[in-house]
């Protein structure tokens, strides 16, 4: 007699494997999220070196004055006048793109936006003085810029011991 097997999956079969498959799909989409993160860190990171070298060189070709403003206005002291930091120096403000879960508003013009503030004798950014809106903060006491946030990245999620905040990527002397 030739018996005739079943063929196909049973329904239990197919159960457990969509139910792995939803596992494995739920820890990728997380991991995914904090690789989106980690990017825009990253990119952050990189406008604020740009922003940093433009700052440098305007502090290099005016003889070691700071812009005042990082916007297009020229300005005059003692009969010389000083050039505009934009486009002169860079195209446009970097955006600080910062993680999903900041309370920032995600929008242009605060991504874009620079904080002004006056400082110590060395223009260091006291951590008290950031807004927390995003953007970027600057100092024309000592041409400091910073990352306008007091969140910790996600480096320091990684390691409890690590406090590492957006704020403390600076330009500093």
């Amino acid at each position: 007699m030739n018996k005739k097997g079943k063929e196909g999956f049973t329904l239990l079969e197919l159960m457990i494997v969509v139910g792995i498959i939803g596992v494995l799909a739920a820890i990728s989409i997380v991991k995914f999220m904090q690789l989106i993160d980690k990017a825009k860190e990253a990119a952050t990171k990189a406008n604020l070196g740009a922003l940093r070298a433009s700052i440098t060189i305007y502090f290099a070709d005016t003889r070691g004055m700071w812009p005042r403003t990082l916007d297009t206005q020229t300005y005059g002291t003692g009969g010389e006048i000083l050039p505009a930091f934009i486009p002169v120096y860079i195209r446009k403000i970097p955006k600080a793109t910062l993680q999903r879960s900041n309370p920032h508003p995600h929008t242009p013009e605060y991504e874009e936006h620079v904080e002004y503030v006056a400082t110590g004798i060395y223009g260091e950014i006291a951590q008290n003085q950031i807004t927390d809106y995003g953007g970027w903060i600057y100092s024309s006491n000592g041409g400091d810029v910073r990352v306008n946030c007091n969140h910790r990245d996600s480096n320091s999620f990684n390691n409890p011991y690590s406090m590492v905040y957006y704020s403390n990527y600076a330009h500093e002397f």
